[in-house]
């Protein structure tokens, strides 16, 4: 499983003034994808990797990856 790199999302969520449900909206994802991500700190799959770095203007969607 993908661990997200909080503070980074955090910082770029903030950045674009965007809350949860607006990412949400964006990245063509519901809600509870969003909640569960928030939640449990890691991504589902790829694809919601990718789509969150698409919606979010990320080049590099690694950057939202937590390197252990």
């Amino acid at each position: 499983m993908l661990k997200l790199n909080r503070k980074f999302f955090d910082n770029i969520m903030a950045k674009k003034q965007m809350n949860a449900n607006e990412l949400a909206q964006k990245a063509d994802l519901s809600n509870a994808t969003i909640s569960k991500l928030l939640k449990e700190n890691s991504f589902a799959s790829y694809k919601t990797l990718g789509k969150i770095a698409k919606a979010l203007n990320i080049e590099e969607p690694a950057e939202l990856i937590k390197n252990d």
